[in-house]
């Protein structure tokens, strides 16, 4: 029987309850199958159970209809709970949202007599809307073939002028030949607005060769309806769990997308956030012992068995003592929707459902206690044979054989680090007994690049260890990279990185890749980006048919990020999404792309993308040594909490940052923390100063590779917000020009646009009578016509800058500097950083008002003063007057330059022939 994971039931609604659809649904009246007027709501046996309130990932299930569209016949098909029902019910609302006709049917086992032939008539007549007709009960009731019955359905669909989506849930519960026969007929010869979809746990008696022949049948299974990351992360935050998306991820790799077992997993999340498990476990037992109770002792102990394994074959399962017949049984499980799927790799493997393994293993330990070990031991020997570790070393442990996982744990190290399984590495080191890792050098060596990569306190321990083991020179690069990334001295790699490349023969190839990655991104960071791709270049070669690793991400990460330095915003997320597209990206090395990547998306103010990105990255980087692109995915997930008025998140996020910040004393991070706070108007809880002192700026922007210089140029921002609230333009204007250095010295264009900017904030916020260059708007335009739109914004908003009423920001070309100035947001700036000087005439930026860029329009058409007069219905003088501001702004001595000076900044002007 289908399970109600959601809270809902197989009761029909009640009398006046419509089922409601949850915000957002597409109504794409451009689709050829959709209409204008939703068709009414059934109730009863013939129509869907209702949401619960808390049903999440809607919008994505509203999706399919359109697939489903282009099909005949779709087989929904899961394990219970995971929610088929829900689905189905969104596909049946959605459809009378946009006018199709939907029936609906829910399938009960007595419904297996002759008679039931007719629910499939009273679905689509009730779909149509149409009266009871007495012939069809008759024709159903009487012993009418097959042939004619599925005829008369075909004429009832054939009729309507909107698709009829037809809805039979629980169709496994269904063997009554009639009723299989006429669903047959009516597949092998379709109704042309027949959309038909099948709902149930096991394989549906249903034969549909034909249709899938014709590619016209759509199978969705778990994988397709099944909750996903982001939509556990929703339901957990409406529950108040406060896990981040790293470990909602981490309880999506054990629930699989199950919807039931993640309301069980809530009720005991205290317990789980503990490592207890058990609690868990009794309650997924409690809810399968219904659904297993007509199997047998003997499958309830050969799944027993099975249950050591995470991956099963027919060689295994006979190595587990099965025989022939396991796989068998493995098949038939899976076809009953009994939480046995069959691995998504095409191998032939099956594999137990992750979050019901448990329970099988608990009744293995109950029956056969002394069992356990041997089939461990046995899948370990079997796992290694075909070359997959990482399951034989968790066999190896889970027998007790600390050797034989030792071993592999130390053979397997550095492939792992490559693929950013640093987490993991660190497990295995963990779970192996000290006096054997004390051995091994290449488990020292392991345990010495776990800890640098996770930033952990015992680092520089783990190194001398290996310094005294006798790998001096493999301690040695990793010493450097602890200076460079833990201790935040990064110009410490490329100062003492080209030694070691000249002389890799004593090295790992993964030492040789991390410093050859981390001597790319010095180059990027001094603006030296020929090299950048010079440096990276063997490492690209090696990557080209693999998936995405550490190295290749952070070689990654500086190809994008040279390219964002000269400009070329689309072609750095270009190169990201490249890298994001390299399968097996998983993990750390794809928590850095990702963390890049959402800065881009931000920039072009896709915010819902960026905040996606930069919290699934942010997960990683939080417990890695990886500080720029956790800056970069902090940063992000704050500001876009704060566009969207989550002010509290974003504060939370500030917090966590300050926590990592002094914990591993990163001065950059610091300086994000304080600008962020200053940003949203929180106390501050850093002293600025202690920070980068002001008599330290001249220094620290002599490298901006340096601590010292990446800090400077988060605090520019803040230090501009203290100049303005003062009034202090000399010190505005040193910002700048420091800031300007900075840029000159990494070659930045993104940090010119920001202290080209800076330094004409008073003229822009009405504190200055002196008009803003042409040259310097040209270039801003120039930066804003690249793509820097966030860059920019986000000064303007929290400086106080903003456009007075009459600016015309539309009369501006959209990538054009000034046209962002209607985009900053007069409610999110500060009073405090006002002043209390006064400020010069004119209370807010306006460069040009509406009524001069008409007089500029008709200069563009040649008119002389008189027909500008007449045009505008003004008087002579008053033109005079409104053409003396106009050539003042515009630092024109003729009416052509006037004109050429406004293109300049980016004004789109009335052509002569339009505006005649």
């Amino acid at each position: 029987m289908q399970s109600t994971p959601h809270g809902y039931s197989h009761v029909g609604q009640m009398e006046g309850e419509d089922m409601t659809i949850q915000p957002g649904s597409r109504t794409d009246t451009k689709a050829p199958h959709r209409a204008a007027t939703p068709r009414p709501v059934t109730h009863g046996k013939f129509a869907p159970p209702r949401f619960p309130n808390d049903l999440v990932g809607i919008e994505r299930w509203q999706s399919w209809l359109d697939t489903i569209a282009q099909h005949e016949i779709c087989f929904v098909r899961a394990p219970a709970g995971y929610g088929k029902t829900a689905f189905a019910a969104t596909l049946f609302a959605q459809a009378r949202s946009i006018g199709w006709y939907a029936g609906w049917v829910s399938f009960d086992p007595e419904d297996n007599d002759s008679a039931a032939v007719g629910h499939l008539f009273e679905a689509v007549r009730l779909a149509r809307g149409a009266p009871a007709e007495d012939s069809v009960s008759a024709l159903c009731a009487a012993p009418a073939s097959a042939a004619i019955l599925a005829s008369a359905l075909a004429e009832r669909i054939e009729a309507c002028d909107q698709p009829v989506l037809l809805v039979l849930d629980n169709i496994d519960r269904i063997a009554e030949p009639r009723l299989v026969d006429v669903l047959d007929r009516l597949l092998r010869h379709p109704p042309r607005q027949l959309r038909l979809v099948l709902v149930g746990r096991d394989t549906a008696a249903i034969r549909a060769d034909e249709t899938e022949g014709r590619g016209m049948l759509l199978r969705l299974g778990r994988t397709e309806i099944g909750l996903t990351n982001d939509d556990i992360c929703v339901f957990l935050r409406a529950a108040g769990s406060g896990l981040d998306a790293r470990s909602c991820a981490k309880l999506n790799g054990l629930l699989l997308g199950w919807p039931t077992g993640l309301r069980m997993a809530v009720q005991k999340l205290d317990r789980l956030k503990k490592g207890d498990w058990s609690a868990l476990t009794a309650q997924i037992d409690a809810y399968l012992l219904p659904l297993w109770d007509e199997q047998d002792d003997g499958i309830w102990q050969f799944l027993g068995r099975a249950s050591v394994a995470p991956q099963l074959n027919d060689e295994l399962v006979r190595l587990l003592g099965e025989g022939d017949r396991g796989i068998s049984i493995l098949e038939d499980l899976h076809a009953q929707g009994m939480f046995v799927e069959r691995s998504d790799e095409g191998n032939g493997c099956y594999y137990i459902h992750p979050a019901v393994r448990p329970v099988f293993r608990q009744f293995l330990d109950q029956h056969e206690p002394k069992r356990a070990i041997e089939l461990h031991r046995a899948a370990g020997r079997y796992y290694e044979t075909l070359g997959l570790s990482a399951h034989a070393i968790d066999q190896f442990l889970s027998a007790g054989a600390d050797a034989d996982a030792a071993r592999l744990v130390g053979d397997t190290a550095l492939s792992a680090l490559a693929r950013g399984g640093v987490e993991q590495l660190a497990a295995w080191l963990d779970a192996l007994p000290c006096e054997l890792i004390s051995k091994s050098v290449a488990l020292i060596r392991a345990r010495a690049w776990a800890a640098v990569l996770a930033a952990e306190p015992d680092a520089e321990a783990a190194i001398a260890a290996l310094r005294a083991a006798g790998d001096i020179a493999e301690a040695q690069v990793i010493g450097v990279l602890h200076a460079g990334l833990v201790r935040d001295v990064p110009e410490s790699v490329v100062e003492e990185g080209d030694p070691f490349l000249a002389a890799p023969e004593q090295l790992s190839g993964f030492a040789v890749d991390m410093i050859r990655a981390f001597l790319a991104y010095g180059a990027q960071s001094r603006g030296l980006f020929g090299l950048v791709h010079d440096v990276v270049r063997p490492l690209r070669l090696c990557a080209a048919a693999t998936a995405m690793d550490l190295p290749n991400a952070i070689a990654t990460r500086a190809r994008a990020a040279a390219a964002r330095a000269q400009g070329q915003l689309a072609e750095a997320e270009r190169v990201l999404r490249d890298g994001r597209r390299i399968p097996g990206q998983l993990g750390l090395a794809g928590a850095l792309i990702d963390a890049a990547l959402a800065r881009s998306c931000y920039e072009r103010d896709d915010l819902p993308e960026a905040a996606n990105l930069a919290a699934d990255a942010l997960a990683w980087l939080e417990p890695s040594c990886f500080e720029d692109a956790l800056i970069e995915a902090f940063q992000i997930c704050i500001r876009v909490a704060a566009a969207t008025a989550k002010v509290d998140e974003a504060a939370t996020l500030i917090d966590r940052a300050e926590l990592i910040a002094f914990a591993r004393n990163w001065v950059p991070l610091k300086a994000m923390c304080v600008v962020e706070r200053a940003r949203l108007r929180l106390p501050p809880t850093i002293d600025v100063e202690a920070v980068l002192a002001v008599a330290d700026e001249d220094a620290a922007v002599l490298d901006p590779l340096s601590a010292q210089g990446r800090a400077f140029a988060l605090l520019c921002e803040m230090r501009a917000y203290e100049a303005i609230a003062h009034g202090d333009r000399p010190r505005l204007t040193t910002v700048a020009e420091r800031l300007l250095r900075l840029a000159s010295n990494a070659d930045d264009a993104e940090l010119r646009a920001t202290a080209t900017l800076l330094n004409i904030l008073p003229q822009l916020s009405g504190r200055c009578d002196k008009m803003v260059e042409l040259e310097t708007v040209r270039f801003l335009n120039h930066a804003a016509g690249a793509g820097f739109h966030r860059t920019i914004v986000d000064i303007l908003d929290v400086t106080g800058v903003r456009a007075v009423q009459n600016f015309c920001s539309e009369a501006y070309s959209s990538g054009s500097f000034l046209a962002l100035l209607k985009l900053a947001e007069p409610s999110r700036r500060n009073p405090a950083l006002e002043g209390s000087t006064s400020a010069a005439p004119g209370e807010a930026f306006s460069f040009l008002t509406e009524r001069e860029i008409e007089i500029l329009s008709a200069l563009n058409a040649g008119e002389s003063n008189k027909e500008i007069a007449r045009t505008l219905q003004l008087a002579p003088e008053t033109v005079k007057w409104h053409l003396k501001n106009v050539m003042r702004k515009l630092r024109a001595n003729s009416r052509e330059e006037a004109v050429q000076n406004a293109s300049t900044l980016g004004l789109t002007l009335i052509e002569p022939a339009v505006r005649d």
